[in-house]
């Protein structure tokens, strides 16, 4: 059997092979296309969330988009560096710090959402709306199932026993 080889995993074909692959190459090209405006786009979601929300705590920041407060910290402090934000204490409580997003940063934002709405079009090109409308559906399926994922692998290493259902016998 070949390590990590398609009889061990992923195959060229497979639902995972196609979304590592579309992962992989929208992020390397939001990557270029988001440098221009001094964003990395790991921190496009910290943007749009401030962009509805502005005004949020870090702590609020971390429950709102599913992220560890370790690396809430080091992108807001780099948005701040970059002008991107702007940090103020909370007006009733001083022990709570606010995030705020700039006025370049509202400029930047109508530029970067429009950008992405192009690159939504371009690789929904060739597609109906009712299969965009199902594409969607899908995606949220499966979203929502990938959170049942369990993080950590059983104790067991062959925890993910399957039934022979013609030899009834239990393999790996």
């Amino acid at each position: 059997m070949e390590m990590f080889g398609e009889e061990d995993g992923i195959q060229a074909n497979s639902l995972q092979s196609y979304f590592l692959k579309i992962s992989h190459m929208y992020f390397a090209k939001s990557f270029s296309q988001m440098a221009e405006y001094g964003i990395h786009p790991g921190q496009l979601s910290m943007l749009k969330l401030l962009g509805v929300q502005d005004g949020l705590s870090q702590s609020e920041i971390c429950r709102a988009l599913k992220i560890k407060p370790s690396t809430a910290a080091v992108s807001l402090k780099r948005l701040e560096k970059a002008g991107l934000i702007a940090r103020r204490p909370d007006q009733k409580d001083q022990r709570v710090i606010r995030v705020f997003i700039t006025e370049e940063t509202k400029e930047i934002g109508r530029s970067v959402m429009r950008r992405q709405a192009e690159n939504e079009k371009i690789m929904l090109r060739g597609f109906s709306e009712a299969e965009v409308c199902l594409l969607k559906r899908f995606l949220q399926q499966i979203l929502d199932n990938t959170e049942l994922l369990s993080e950590k692998p059983a104790a067991d290493p062959c925890h993910t026993m399957l039934k022979d259902e013609e030899e009834g016998e239990r393999r790996c």
